[in-house]
C-alpha cells in the first residue's frame, strides 16, 4: 500500500475550535470558505457523523491512488457493534495510517452502549494520551453529549482531569446540535465561569455560521451581565467570515457601545481574510476613530500577504503610532516572503529603534530561509551589536538546515571580534551536523579548527551530542585530542554522560586522568551524576576527589539527591566529612530538605557548619521558620547555643520579626 500520508492527514478534524479548541482574546476558526461551511456540518450533524463521512471520501480517493492494489478497509462498516475491536488493540497505532485510526475508533465507539459511555471513558483515563485516546475522549463525549448531556456534563465536572474547557464544549455542541435553548440554559451545570464564557462563545460563533440571528437573539436574552462585548465578538466574527454584508448591516443597526465597536472590527478582521480589498473599503467606511483604527489593523496585515507595498503605502492612515509600530513588523515579515530587500529598505525608512529592530528581526527570519548569503551580508552591517549577536545566532541555525558547507565557512569567518557571538554560531552550525554524523563532525572540526581560538568551544559542543548518545566512541576522541583547555572540556563532557550508563567505568577513566584542576572537576562531575543512580555508591568514592570547589560542589550535588531516599544515611555520611567548604555545602542540602520539618534538627546542623556566612543565612532560613511554627522552641534553642551575645540577640530578633502561623 503506497504511503497516504497526504491524504490521510485530512482526515483530522479541520475546525480548530471543534477538536483542538484553544481559549484565546479572540475567536478561533479557520479562514476559509471551506473550514466555515464545515463548521456549520459538524453543529448540524455532529463530529462522528463528520468523521465518517470523511473516512469514506477518504477510503474513495485512495482506492482510486491505488488502483487495483488491495487497499485495508473494515469489514465492519460504522455501525456494525459485532465487529468492533477492542480498545487496548486499536490503541496499538504503530505502523497504521491516520484513516485506519479513524475508522477504528468510530467502530469502537459505536459498539460502546449509551448507558456504558461513562464507563467507557473511565477506562479511557487509564490508558496513556496518544492521537488515539484524545479522538476516542472527543467522539464518546459527543455521542453522550446527544443522548444524555446532564449525565455528560456531570462526568467532565467530576471525573476529568484533563482539557475540561474543551471537553465541556464537544458535549454542548452535540446537546445545542438537538436542543439550543435547553443547552444554553444550562451553563450553570458546568460551574466554572469561565468555562462558561468559553464554551458559550464558541457555540455562538458556530450557531452563527447557520443562523446569526438566532445567535443574536441567544445573547439579547442573557441575563443581565452575560451580554458581553466578548460574546457579539465571536458572533460577528464568524458572521463576518461568511456573510460580511450582512454582518456589517446588522452591526451597523446596533447602539453604538464598546460591544457594537468590537463587534465591527471583527467584521473587518474576518472579512478581510476573503477579500482585504472589500474589508479595507469597509474599515474606512468606519467614523473616524478608535474603531476605525481597530478595522484598519486586522485589514491591512491581511492586505499586506497579497500586496505589501499597497499596505504600506496605507500605513499612514492608522493615526495612532502604536498601532503604526505593531503593523511595521507585521508588514515588514509578510513582504519578507515576496522580497526581503525591497522589505528591508522600506523598514529603514519608516522607522528606526526597536521597532526597527523588530521589524528586521521579522524579514531575517525570511532571509534566512530563502537567502541566507544575503542575510549574513545585511547582518554584517548592522550597527547595533546586541541586534546584530541575535541576528547571527539566529542565521546560523537556519542556515545549517540547508547548506552545512556554505555556514560553516560564514560561521568560521566572522571576525575574532565578535567574540561569544562567533561561538555560538559555530555551536550552532555544528549540532545540526553532529546531531546526525558526529564521526564526519568530529573529522571536519580536528581538519578546519585546531587552531581556532573557538576550537575548545566547538570540539566540546560535538562530544557533548555524541556523548549523550553513544558515550564511548565521543571519549575515545576526546582522549586523542592534544593536551589543553579542548582535551579537558571534551574529556569532562564525555564521561559525565558515560558515568549516566556505566559509572564505574567513567571513575576509573577519570581517576587516569592528569593530577590538575581539570581531573578534580572531571570526578566531581561523574560523581554528581552518578549519585542520581546510586548515592551509596558515588559516597564511597567521594573522598578521592582533592579538596576543593569541584569536591564541594559534588558533596553538595550528592547530598541534594541521596537526602531524597534516604536522609538519615546521609546524615551519616556527613557527620564522617571533615570541616571545610564540602562539609558545609552537604549540611545545607540536608537543612533545605528537613528544614520545614524539623526546624531543631536543621538548627543543630546549621550551628556546625564552619563558614560564617554561610552559617548565617542558614540560621536566618531555619529561624524565620521555626519561629512562624513554634517560637518558644526557637527561643529556648537560642538560649542554649553556644553563639556570642551579640549574634544571641540577632537570632532572637529573627525569631521575634518572624510572623507567627495563624
Amino acid at each position: 500500500m503506497p504511503d497516504c500520508s497526504d491524504l490521510c492527514r485530512n482526515v483530522e478534524v479541520p475546525l480548530p475550535v471543534y477538536i483542538n479548541g484553544v481559549n484565546r482574546s479572540r475567536p478561533m476558526i479557520g479562514k476559509s470558505k471551506a473550514m466555515m461551511i464545515t463548521a456549520a456540518f459538524i453543529l448540524a450533524a455532529g463530529v462522528i457523523v463528520y468523521l465518517q463521512r470523511e473516512v469514506a471520501r477518504l477510503n474513495e480517493e485512495l482506492a482510486v491512488a491505488n488502483k487495483s492494489k488491495s487497499v485495508r478497509t473494515s469489514s465492519s462498516g460504522f455501525n456494525s457493534a459485532s465487529q468492533s475491536i477492542a480498545l487496548s488493540k486499536m490503541l496499538k497505532e504503530s505502523g497504521r495510517n491516520r484513516v485506519d485510526m479513524v475508522r477504528d475508533a468510530l467502530s469502537y465507539v459505536d459498539s460502546v452502549k449509551s448507558a456504558d459511555i461513562g464507563g467507557a471513558l473511565d477506562e479511557l483515563k487509564k490508558m496513556p494520551s496518544a492521537p488515539a485516546t484524545d479522538l476516542i475522549k472527543t467522539m464518546l463525549l459527543a455521542r453522550w453529549g446527544e443522548d444524555d448531556p446532564a449525565g455528560a456534563v456531570a462526568w467532565v465536572k467530576a471525573k476529568d482531569s484533563g482539557n475540561r474547557s474543551n471537553d465541556f464544549l464537544y458535549v454542548y455542541q452535540a446537546w445545542a446540535a438537538k436542543d439550543p435553548q435547553a443547552a444554553f440554559a444550562s451553563f450553570n451545570q458546568i460551574g466554572n465561569t469561565g468555562t462558561q464564557t468559553y464554551v458559550r462563545n464558541q457555540l455562538l460563533g458556530l450557531m452563527t455560521l447557520t443562523d446569526p440571528q438566532a445567535a443574536m437573539d441567544i445573547v439579547n436574552h442573557l441575563p443581565a451581565g452575560q451580554q458581553s462585548s466578548n460574546s457579539l465578538a465571536y458572533i460577528f466574527y464568524y458572521w463576518g467570515g461568511s456573510d460580511p454584508e450582512a454582518a456589517s448591516t446588522a452591526a451597523l443597526k446596533l447602539p453604538v457601545t464598546p460591544a457594537s465597536q468590537s463587534a465591527l472590527q471583527e467584521i473587518a478582521d474576518s472579512w478581510a481574510q476573503r477579500d482585504p480589498q472589500a474589508a479595507l473599503a469597509f474599515a474606512n467606511s468606519l467614523p473616524a476613530g478608535p474603531t476605525r483604527t481597530g478595522a484598519l489593523i486586522p485589514v491591512l496585515n491581511a492586505l499586506s500577504k497579497e500586496d505589501p507595498k499597497a499596505a504600506a503605502d496605507l500605513l499612514n492612515t492608522v493615526p495612532t503610532a502604536d498601532d503604526r509600530n505593531t503593523l511595521i513588523g507585521q508588514i515588514a515579515s509578510n513582504w519578507a516572503q515576496q522580497d526581503p530587500t525591497a522589505a528591508l529598505a522600506w523598514a529603514g525608512n519608516v522607522t528606526t529603534g526597536q521597532v526597527y529592530d523588530k521589524a528586521v528581526q521579522g524579514i531575517l527570519t525570511q532571509m534566512d530561509q530563502t537567502n541566507p548569503a544575503g542575510a549574513a551580508a545585511f547582518i554584517a552591517q548592522m550597527p547595533d551589536a546586541t541586534t546584530r549577536d541575535g541576528a547571527i545566532t539566529q542565521l546560523a541555525s537556519a542556515w545549517a538546515q540547508n547548506d552545512f558547507t556554505g555556514a560553516i565557512a560564514w560561521a568560521q569567518g566572522l571576525p575574532a571580534s565578535e567574540g561569544d557571538t562567533r561561538s555560538e554560531a559555530l555551536k550552532n552550525v555544528l549540532r545540526s551536523w553532529d546531531d546526525n554524523d558526529p564521526t564526519a563532525a568530529s573529522a571536519f572540526i580536528m581538519q578546519n579548527f585546531s587552531n581556532d581560538p573557538n576550537f575548545n568551544i566547538v570540539a566540546e559542543q560535538v562530544v557533548g551530542h555524541w556523548a549523550s548518545a553513544d558515550p564511548l566512541p565521543a571519549l575515545a576522541w576526546a582522549q586523542a585530542l592534544p593536551p589543553g583547555l579542548a582535551r579537558d572540556d571534551s574529556m569532562n563532557t564525555a564521561l559525565t554522560y558515560l558515568a549516566q550508563v556505566d559509572p564505574q567505568s567513567a571513575w576509573s577513566d577519570a581517576l587516569n586522568l592528569p593530577d590538575d584542576t581539570a581531573k578534580d572537576k572531571t570526578l566531581a562531575g561523574v560523581v554528581t551524576t552518578w549519585s542520581t543512580q546510586d548515592p551509596v555508591e558515588a559516597a564511597a568514592v567521594f573522598s578521592e576527589i582533592p579538596a576543593g570547589k569541584p569536591q564541594a560542589q559534588a558533596a553538595s550535588d550528592l547530598a541534594a539527591a541521596w537526602v531524597k531516599t534516604d536522609p538519615s544515611a546521609v546524615s551519616q555520611w556527613v557527620n564522617t566529612l571533615p570541616s571545610g567548604e564540602a562539609r558545609d555545602g552537604a549540611v545545607t542540602q540536608l537543612i533545605s530538605a528537613e528544614g520545614r520539618n524539623d526546624p531543631a534538627t536543621a538548627f543543630n546542623w546549621a550551628m556546625t557548619i564552619g563558614n560564617t556566612t554561610t552559617q548565617q543565612a542558614q540560621l536566618d532560613n531555619v529561624l524565620n521558620l521555626w519561629g512562624k511554627k513554634d517560637p518558644s522552641a526557637a527561643m529556648s534553642a537560642i538560649q542554649s547555643a553556644y553563639v556570642s551575645p551579640k549574634q544571641r540577640a540577632d537570632m532572637m530578633k529573627t525569631v521575634q520579626q518572624a510572623p507567627a502561623v495563624k
